[in-house]
């Protein structure tokens, strides 16, 4: 009888070691789906995987692992609320998991994600692996760049205050526009206790000098045999010389500006190269580069060197985020559709907008900044229509199903000739007289007959206008023909008015970084140019945009700066 005991309770512990064996097996295949769901990006299937073994209570000694993976999955796919109680449970119950430092690095930035800045400053504080700390400065550092609440910061501040990391970024946030009088002794004090560079301090006052020098970044293509000119790169020298004769005009007014042409080519190892020259250094400006790719490049360098940089001919807003020292000459696509959006609604009796846009980008940007602009400021927008002018440029389908008799404006947003033509048809035929509001391009549409858009209610959004019956415009394409043996391009007159503006203003305020520019002006071939939105802040683009109508066949500007 004993031997049949101890018989049946080693066959019960065998069973019992097969039962774990099994049990083992089946939560390490789920781990390793998870990882192999993770790695493919398939992250919904990932949590569900995970999940159940995520726990100790289910997933025993694997229950951390799943965890940690749950929590990334989480976070790809922007399930941060998720992913922080993971996190939360994980560091919680597995204290002594090898993988704990990894669990906080993730928890923090989670947190950052969800704005929950104290929780995320002391879970990245918790971490003791030393390999980590520059992943974790350089964590801190982006996301406190980001904080656009001063408030907030100056709060963190005092709960960490031996953070190097938040000093320097605050640092960086007070010269880059958060700066007041007010803060220049806690300034001070910073720059002393940290040791950081005496530069903060200089760039938080306007500094007068009696020069000032400008680097202008350009693809010239210089070779051996002097400049290459052709017809890709006229524009170029065209832009330049508008440059040099600006600098020539400020010169006869007693402001010295020096310029330093500097041959970018189109190649990025040429412009890094330019941009880390010593003497960048000593610029107050930097004109250029112009290609898309290598102005992001050079802009991000020039934010580290705390370089201020004009982009020429971008209509972009986006490549000026997260960079206060850059800044574009032209107004941007974004402001074009705001500037509009308050003329339309401050002019127009009735307060409700058509609008029919094109699918490019630049016409769905404007269309989407007229309509958020127009309904905040009281209107209605009772129709909001994309078309494809590739596809179809007959807009009769959009416009006929609206309401046009009770419309205060309508906006056709399209450069497309087809868009313009069938438009003006449409209007023609139902003798419309509610005002439109269209692109400036249309009045270059050979289809389209002047006489027709001056019976029509149409008004013209011309960011680049420029009149050329202007005396001061004649003088100056007179002259600029007889030294260069041709007349000025559109181009010319941009190099002349951002060296004339951005020079003015040097003179005048002073070098500061970022610059401090001047409201909404009149300029000299430009109907004006500033950098000051509607409430007194400063923008990164230039806030006119003119907005023409034909009256008595003669093109005139409707909102003149006053």
């Amino acid at each position: 009888m004993m031997k049949k005991q101890i018989v049946l309770a080693l066959a019960g512990v065998a069973l019992c070691w097969n039962v774990q064996a099994q049990t083992n097996a089946d939560l390490n295949t789920r781990l390793q789906n998870g990882k192999v769901l993770v790695d493919q990006q398939k992250y919904a299937l990932a949590m569900a995987e995970l999940l159940p073994i995520s726990s100790s209570a289910t997933g025993k000694n694997y229950a951390p692992d799943a965890a940690y993976l749950y929590s990334v999955a989480a976070m790809r796919q922007k399930k941060y609320a998720e992913a922080d109680k993971m996190l939360t449970q994980l560091i919680s119950e597995h204290s002594n998991w090898g993988g704990l430092a990894d669990a906080q690095y993730l928890h923090g930035q989670v947190l950052f994600e969800k704005k929950e800045y104290l929780r995320a400053l002391n879970a990245l504080a918790s971490i003791d692996e030393k390999s980590l700390a520059d992943e974790v400065a350089a964590m801190k550092r982006h996301y406190m760049m980001l904080l656009t609440d001063k408030a907030t910061f100056q709060y963190l501040m005092r709960q960490f205050p031996e953070d190097a990391t938040l000093v320097k970024a605050y640092a960086d946030k007070l010269v880059s526009g958060w700066f007041t009088e007010q803060d220049r002794p806690q300034l001070e004090a910073l720059v002393r206790q940290f040791k950081l560079d005496r530069g903060y301090l200089q760039r938080t006052a306007a500094i007068k000098k009696s020069a000032y020098n400008v680097a202008v970044l350009l693809p010239f293509n210089v070779s051996d045999k002097g400049i290459k000119v052709d017809k890709k790169n006229l524009f170029i020298t065209d832009f330049y010389a508008g440059i040099l004769s600006a600098k020539d005009s400020l010169a006869k007014q007693g402001m010295q500006v020096n310029v330093y042409p500097y041959d970018t080519s189109n190649d990025t190892a040429q412009v890094r190269q330019i941009m880390e020259l010593p003497e960048l250094g000593t610029m107050d400006l930097v004109v250029g580069p112009i290609y898309k790719g290598n102005s992001a490049f050079a802009a991000k360098i020039a934010q580290k060197r705390s370089l201020n940089m004009v982009n020429p001919f971008s209509d972009d807003a986006d490549v000026t985020k997260g960079n206060p020292y850059l800044y574009l000459m032209e107004t941007s696509v974004a402001t074009q559709g705001q500037r509009a959006a308050a003329y339309a609604y401050q002019t127009f009796p009735k307060k409700t907008a058509v609008i029919v846009y094109d699918s490019e980008k630049n016409d769905t940007t404007f269309a989407g900044n007229f309509r958020r602009a127009y309904t905040v400021l009281g209107g209605k927008v009772q129709t909001f229509q994309k078309i494809n002018s590739k596809a179809n440029g007959n807009v009769g389908t959009a416009l006929g199903a609206a309401n046009l008799k009770d419309a205060g404006v309508v906006v056709v947003q399209s450069t497309a000739a087809n868009v313009a033509s069938s438009t003006v048809s449409f209007l023609e035929q139902r003798a419309s007289k509610v005002p439109v509001l269209v692109p400036q391009s249309w009045l270059e549409n050979n289809q389209i007959g002047f006489d027709q858009l001056d019976f029509l209610e149409m008004y013209f959004i011309a960011p680049k206008y420029i009149d050329l019956e202007n005396p001061a415009v004649q003088s100056y394409k007179q002259a600029y023909t007889t030294r260069y043996k041709l007349p000025p391009s559109a181009f010319t007159y941009t190099g002349f008015e951002l060296m004339n503006y951005y020079g003015r203003q040097l003179q005048e305020s002073g070098y500061s970084a970022p610059p401090k520019l001047s409201g909404v002006q009149p300029a000299v071939f430009y109907q004006g140019i500033g950098y000051q939105t509607q409430d007194g802040r400063q923008a990164q683009d230039n806030q006119y945009v003119p907005i023409l109508k034909i009256e008595n066949g003669r093109l005139l500007v409707v909102n003149p700066v006053l």
